[in-house]
């Protein structure tokens, strides 16, 4: 009794052992951008598993049915099955990783020998990633194509392979239109937006969504306080708009999202001193240093830019503020946020935010120089 207890016993060890391995090695790859957030966190949960089913043959008595398969046996096939799925998921990343950049530079491409004339440029790029917002979308540059804004922004709509009629209400407004050859998110929207930006020479970006949610009021604004230079006569890279500010409407949010909003704050917080009132804002305005950091890859996060960019561009120095703004729920279509995905947004996002400090503040591997 006592050998076949002990034989377990190595087993649970080596269970307990691999699963803190992979939870170690899932993050490290992550930080060091090499695996996608969505497999960190599936691996993440897997080593969390192992340790857990250990603990509970542990506390059963379970462990010694080991015995009869053999230890070594259980070990090594356990070992196996561990590195073949982290190589595939090394790989599935790498070459995920690798075709968005292909699958940028070709919607690119497209649009420079297909994309129709354009006169004078404005200093100022509107960017607004759309997928499938017909209902939407009309009414959005009905209002960033009145004079008022016009005089002041260009704007570009990256449609995002939408299967509806999003492209051809697009074409019917003064507008660019890039459409990407298949559909690569909205991390991957938006950075191709602020490659446009830099190839065209535009001196600041505001991005917003086109679900109607963030009203075109705020541009005027951001584009005023990007230019506004602080007392020590700088002005800011980045300007969030915030939904939580005095001055801001009111906007009312989940019980979960508050959750989620408070932990980002504190997050933040913690790791850089500062306080911000909307860490996962899609309504921001950039200067050129900023857009033209995003647009180079492994600098913008091409799944999920949020909470996790804000932490980044703060601990590499960027000059970020907040002001309030004006935005709206949204009212057709359907969320990317919705159903279960908040829940899984929820672990991706706080594993993004652990990574880029490490990253950061650890590895010291990322750079704000832009030569």
């Amino acid at each position: 009794m006592g050998v076949r207890m002990e034989a377990g016993s190595i087993v649970v060890i080596a269970m307990i052992a691999a699963g803190i391995a992979v939870m170690l090695c899932s993050f490290w790859f992550l930080s060091v951008k090499k695996m996608t957030a969505d497999f960190a966190v599936i691996w993440q949960i897997i080593g969390l598993a192992l340790i857990i089913t250990a603990i509970s043959f542990r506390l059963s008595g379970w462990e010694m049915e080991f015995h009869g398969i053999g230890e070594p046996a259980v070990i090594g096939i356990g070992m196996a099955g561990v590195l073949v799925g982290y190589q595939f998921s090394l790989l599935i990343s790498r070459l995920m990783m690798r075709n968005q950049e292909l699958a940028i530079d070709l919607s690119m491409l497209i649009q420079e020998k297909n994309g129709r004339g354009q006169g004078e440029r404005k200093d100022l790029l509107i960017i607004l990633p759309v997928r499938n917002e017909e209902k939407n979308i009309g009414k959005v540059l009905d209002q960033l194509t009145q004079p008022q804004i016009r005089e002041i922004a260009d704007v570009l709509c990256i449609n995002d392979a939408s299967t509806d009629a999003s492209g051809k209400i697009i074409d019917c407004y003064p507008c660019m239109q890039i459409t990407n050859v298949y559909g690569l998110g909205y991390g991957s929207a938006l950075q191709l937006g602020y490659k446009y930006a830099v190839r065209n020479h535009y001196r600041y970006v505001i991005q917003m969504d086109g679900d109607g949610q963030h009203d075109p009021c705020n541009v005027p604004l951001l584009y005023k306080r990007l230019q506004a230079k602080d007392s020590d006569g700088k002005t800011p890279d980045i300007v969030l708009a915030s939904r939580f500010m005095e001055g801001s409407s009111k906007f009312r949010v989940s019980m979960w999202k508050r959750f989620a909003f408070s932990l980002f704050r504190s997050m933040i917080r913690a790791a850089t001193g500062r306080r911000i009132a909307d860490p996962t804002t899609g309504l921001q305005g950039l200067n050129r240093k900023a857009f033209m950091y995003y647009s180079k890859y492994n600098n913008f996060d091409f799944q999920y830019p949020d909470a996790n960019m804000v932490m980044q561009m703060l601990l590499l120095g960027f000059q970020v503020d907040e002001m309030p703004a004006v935005m709206h729920a949204r009212t057709d279509g359907k969320s990317m946020h919705s159903g279960l995905e908040p829940v899984g947004y929820m672990m991706r996002m706080i594993l993004c935010v652990l990574a880029v400090v490490f990253r950061i503040k650890v590895l010291r591997s990322d750079s704000c120089d832009l030569v």
